[in-house]
């Protein structure tokens, strides 16, 4: 199936930003500027290298902390991407396992991610698979982006140094990563995959 980029509404642009505040209320301006890069174009910007994307999948899996979470969360009012969040493929014996408070925010015992190499290697066929087919033309995201901000601006402000940061990132065509409170409160571990795939994990 070929990947394109969804074509959202206004109000479902709207319900991205709502829910994503709904699911994490520190989030900051900057966050919801690369939340809604991903809402469009997923993992799309990664290089297709299947051995580097598994290695940086396992290397992230080894140094996380074991949390609760949501498996995955719809960043595409169901007709396009998700974060899927890694805690998901984690293999544990027994699911009670799972809402144990001996293993929160301690790091995940070995034994538990040498069981999780299949899903590993399925994670990262689907996230090329997500990719689009041709390169992301840079100019159609400033463009998409200029369209988004007087909806983004009505939910959620952007301080000076937020606008200056999303500047500079649109010239230099990066993404920044997400703002420090967010990764204080959340310690965010996910990747993007496009919304028809999550059959093949779960």
């Amino acid at each position: 199936m070929m990947i394109v980029k969804p074509d959202f509404t206004l109000d479902e642009i709207s319900d991205i930003i709502l829910q994503e505040i709904k699911l994490h209320p520190r989030c900051h301006y900057l966050d919801v500027f690369k939340l809604l890069y991903q809402a469009f174009y997923g993992p799309s910007h990664l290089e297709p290298q299947r051995d580097t994307i598994i290695y940086n999948l396992k290397r992230e899996l080894n140094d996380m902390k074991w949390k609760t979470d949501v498996p995955y969360q719809d960043i595409g009012v169901g007709k396009g991407f998700i974060r899927l969040n890694l805690i998901s493929i984690i293999s544990l014996p027994d699911e009670d396992l799972k809402q144990n408070s001996m293993l929160l925010n301690k790091k995940i015992p070995t034994e538990y991610l040498k069981d999780s190499e299949d899903k590993i290697k399925i994670l990262a066929d689907c996230i090329l698979q997500s990719r689009f087919e041709n390169e992301i033309n840079w100019n159609d995201w400033i463009e998409t982006w200029k369209n988004c901000i007087p909806v983004v601006k009505s939910i959620i402000p952007a301080t000076p140094e937020e606008g200056l940061m999303i500047e500079d990132c649109l010239t230099k065509k990066i993404m920044p990563t997400h703002s420090e409170e967010y990764r204080q409160w959340y310690d965010p571990h996910y990747r993007v995959i496009h919304h028809s795939l999550l059959r093949f994990i779960f």
